[in-house]
């Protein structure tokens, strides 16, 4: 498959865009470790054993308004 001269030059701009903003990416995070362990904790949590449903004549029907 061959491309246009319009085609190719489309083709290099995004490339030199796409390596530049990956080159000006910053190579390492610079979040607290803190905020890591907090993360963690939080996932832990569970939600509670018992919910509440509701019976379907409670329930609004939301196809129609």
């Amino acid at each position: 498959m061959v491309m246009t001269s319009r085609q190719q030059i489309a083709t290099a701009f995004l490339a030199v865009l796409i390596v530049a903003s990956v080159m000006s990416m910053p190579r390492t995070l610079e979040v607290p470790r803190e905020r890591s362990g907090v993360r963690v904790a939080a996932g832990a949590v569970q939600a509670p054993a018992a919910t509440v449903e509701l019976s379907h004549e409670q329930v609004k029907d939301l196809t129609y308004n």
